[in-house]
């Protein structure tokens, strides 16, 4: 795999990484584990998942067939099938356990997630005599349904290439951390997330944005994300080291070119 130079010589290996013969090699490493990630047995796993004492087993086959949880697309289909929980692609972390998030949570591709991540959609009713949960949730037995908002009603939105630190709590009034966002671990997140932009802090506050604001748009532009990793690999050297307004701009080229070439074949 990729073995990165000392710092001194970053111009030197952003050269190497240039070079076609090894573009290809990695391409092709990404592309096996693009095309295991799909497995012929994929519909037969999803639909024996209901089942509780299969599951475990399926975790494990898909581990093995599909080349582990950030290429699977199986384990994703089984999230959005049975718990309406949407993963993207190459997002790893505790999301991808079954049951832990809310239903309706969305999350994009590319995304690192930490330990301990907490996702809460609704608060207890303060303005009403009593908070209990006996007069507002029908699972305590006392109401035949719920009277207040459930989790599909105020569903929470992460975008893509997010990295949420360890032990982050996410609470009912955030509704959507944008695309690049970072929240620093121990966060106790109560509004929006701006695309971009590291907060951290109980409550969470803003720190800085990753980067100035033209920089950031132009990653916008490029909807990087939105490709596959053996895609990615030609544009390697913008990836592996600080971006900057030329490599930026190279890529949004890029993504751009090749966005018209799949319209207008």
């Amino acid at each position: 795999m990729l073995t990165m130079m000392p710092m001194d010589n970053q111009d030197a290996d952003a050269e190497a990484l240039s070079l076609p013969e090894d573009v290809m090699r990695l391409a092709r490493w990404a592309k096996r584990k693009e095309a295991r990630g799909n497995c012929a047995l994929g519909p037969l796993f999803v639909s024996m998942h209901r089942v509780r004492v299969f599951r475990l087993v399926i975790r494990g086959c898909l581990e093995l067939l599909e080349g582990g949880h950030k290429f699977s697309r199986t384990w994703r289909d089984i999230l959005e099938r049975h718990h309406n929980v949407t993963v993207g692609m190459y997002t790893y972390g505790e999301c991808l356990k079954p049951r832990l998030l809310p239903e309706g949570t969305q999350i994009g591709n590319y995304c690192s997630i930490a330990n301990d991540f907490l996702v809460l959609r609704h608060n207890h009713p303060t303005d009403r005599i009593s908070q209990h949960p006996f007069f507002s949730n029908k699972s305590f037995g006392l109401l035949d349904r719920d009277n207040i908002k459930g989790s599909t009603d105020n569903p929470l939105a992460i975008g893509h290439d997010v990295w949420i630190g360890a032990r982050v709590i996410v609470l009912a009034k955030c509704r959507r951390i944008g695309d690049g966002a970072v929240i620093g671990a121990g966060s106790v997140v109560t509004r929006d997330v701006e695309p971009f932009t590291i907060v951290a802090g109980n409550p969470a506050r803003v720190l800085r944005p990753r980067f100035p604001e033209d920089m950031a748009n132009r990653i916008a532009e490029s909807k990087w994300w939105l490709r596959p990793l053996s895609e990615l690999v030609e544009n390697l050297p913008a990836f592996v080291h600080p971006a900057s307004l030329e490599s930026v701009a190279r890529l949004t080229a890029r993504c751009a070119g090749e966005r018209d070439a799949r319209n207008n074949p």
